[in-house]
């Protein structure tokens, strides 16, 4: 009887302890809840790039809210990759943004609690040739975190070679090399031992380094500096702003590949670095001729340079007449010379071979240099037949009085469209 007693009075002590210590501690946890739930974030507070004073935490949570929507539609990150670039889907962001506004500093920055999920799945998709062992992912997820804890909407890029342990912008290789015969001129060897800097995406004018770095050149010479320069740099993704080309296509250039330079005239070889480093055009002595190398980082990509779609014409014959010679002598006063055409095209090949764009870069067209042959006059027109033209062609023929002159041959049937207008200069 005594034990029960006893034990009921320790049933009613311990509930009553319990009570006194449970009301004690959530009871106050309960009032802070209350206390800090009607509480107003004081001046100068923000969370990102929010302003956040004098709004309740549930008005901060909404405008956090809004702001984080507006994040991932406007927002946009890219990785790049020497010329490969990438954007990153935002959705591998993951806020907490209720524990962010409970964390919060009374007039202080604060940043949104953000994790990053499958970063190292993307990097790896990104591109065979990246060497993730030398990548400091760590180093690289944390300035990503950084940008998207502010949450602050627009355009972002991350170079990934600026989080590679071992640089490689440093390894310099040759890229392309194309030749220049000297032949005795001495302009040509001004340029032995030069390295021009073509900076990182930046622009290059031959005849600017010309004026500042060589002085007077004779055309030729520029001329083909400019087609070996333009031969190394084509087969890149640098991107050609003016080129020209000659009247006649000159013995060093090959159909398609020269490049004309003249002072001058004003005709320039310009063109663009879009790469974030830099390149080098080297001028180096080999037997009797110059070198030129595309000295710099290797491309991500391939670009292979193509020729199609190849057309010749035919030269007309131009026929004049001189008394001063016999009715059946002919001589020739120009040489006559096929006009060409060529399509140039470029292809862009990704690090397994496939052509992911194409497209022609030129279309170079020489016109034909008609022939000029002089015969003497023919006394009587309807009894002597004319003398045969010296390749076999039909000849146009002019009056005795046009000795000097090459006017068209208005007879010919070849279609005048082919020779473009007179003096007509072209591209």
């Amino acid at each position: 009887m005594r034990n029960q007693q006893v034990i009921k009075l320790f049933l009613v002590l311990t509930m009553s302890i319990t009570y006194i210590m449970g009301f004690s501690h959530f009871g106050a946890y309960a009032y802070v809840s209350v206390i800090n739930h009607n509480e107003l974030f004081s001046k100068g507070t923000t969370i990102g790039t929010l302003t956040i004073d004098g709004k309740s935490s549930e008005e901060a949570l909404q405008l956090s809210e809004e702001q984080l929507s507006k994040w991932l539609n406007e927002t946009t990150i890219t990785l790049k990759y020497k010329e490969k670039s990438q954007p990153l889907d935002v959705s591998i962001f993951n806020f907490d943004l209720e524990n962010s506004i409970k964390q919060v500093k009374m007039g202080q920055t604060n940043f949104v609690m953000v994790q990053l999920e499958r970063l190292e799945d993307f990097l790896s998709s990104f591109s065979t040739s990246l060497p993730l062992e030398n990548l400091k992912v760590d180093v690289l997820e944390s300035d990503l975190l950084a940008t998207a804890s502010m949450l602050e909407a627009g355009n972002y890029q991350f170079r990934l070679e600026d989080y590679l342990a071992n640089s490689q912008e440093s390894e310099m290789a040759t890229l392309h090399e194309s030749s220049i015969q000297v032949d005795n001129e001495g302009e040509l060897g001004l340029f032995l031992g030069k390295s021009i800097e073509i900076g990182a995406t930046s622009q290059f004018s031959l005849l600017n380094y010309i004026d500042n770095e060589i002085g007077n050149s004779s055309s030729q010479t520029l001329s083909k500096i400019a087609t070996a320069i333009y031969e190394v740099v084509l087969p890149t993704n640098f991107t050609i702003i003016e080129r020209h080309i000659s009247n006649e296509l000159p013995t060093y250039a090959t159909l398609g590949f020269e490049a004309k330079a003249d002072i001058e005239l004003n005709q320039d070889l310009i063109f663009s670095n879009p790469n974030e480093f830099s390149y080098f055009i080297e001028f180096t002595e080999e037997d009797n001729g110059i070198i030129v190398s595309l000295r710099g980082p290797e491309l991500l990509y391939q670009y292979v340079v193509t020729t199609a779609e190849k057309e010749s014409f035919k030269p007309k014959i131009i026929r004049q007449f001189n008394p001063k010679l016999s009715p059946t002598e002919i001589k020739v006063k120009v040489e006559g010379k096929e006009g060409q055409l060529i399509k140039v095209y470029k292809e862009q090949r990704d690090e397994q071979g496939t052509v992911i764009k194409k497209e022609q870069v030129a279309e170079d067209f020489y016109p034909p240099i008609h022939q000029i042959e002089v015969q003497g006059l023919i006394v009587n027109e309807e009894s002597t037949s004319l003398p045969p033209t010296t390749n076999g062609a039909e000849p146009a023929t002019e009056s005795p009085s046009s000795t000097n002159e090459a006017p068209e041959n208005k007879d010919s049937n070849l279609d005048e469209s082919l020779w473009g207008k007179e003096n007509e200069i072209p591209k």
